[in-house]
């Protein structure tokens, strides 16, 4: 086996998918070549880094969420992502509420500005009243 051939098989060997004569005429051509040697070893020693690697990256990245959505709730002054507690029915409310105490005063204010006229009831009508009264 040439140094090329080998070279060629670095791939299929590290992976173990090389029949049992490949593999001996691999293990010769390293055992032949010191430079091809060498080249293997840093072949195998790039892939266990490579997938060292991604072992790493398997596991639980970096929580971003909560960052983005501070900042999406800082950008918006607090339209979006607010806390529970803001996000509670109360906040909502107080508008609705301030509106129907005006609402409320403008009424009071309105009635006390009427002009309000009482007039005795006719002197035929106050006897009926007393007499339905006592009756």
């Amino acid at each position: 086996m040439t140094s090329d051939d080998a070279r060629d098989l670095f791939s299929a060997f590290y992976d173990g998918e090389v029949g049992d004569d490949e593999r001996a005429a691999f293990e010769a051509a390293l055992a032949g070549d010191d430079e091809l040697r060498g080249e293997w070893e840093g072949f195998r020693e790039l892939l266990n880094e490579t997938h060292a690697l991604d072992e790493d990256l398997a596991g639980d990245g970096p929580d971003l969420l909560a960052g983005v959505q501070n900042k999406l709730r800082t950008r918006s002054r607090g339209r979006f992502y607010k806390d529970r507690f803001s996000q509670s029915s109360a906040g909502g409310l107080l508008p609705i509420l301030m509106a129907a105490v005006m609402l409320l005063v403008i009424v009071v204010a309105w009635l006390m500005l009427q002009r309000v006229t009482i007039e005795p009831p006719a002197s035929g009508e106050l006897g009926a009243l007393i007499q339905t009264a006592n009756g």
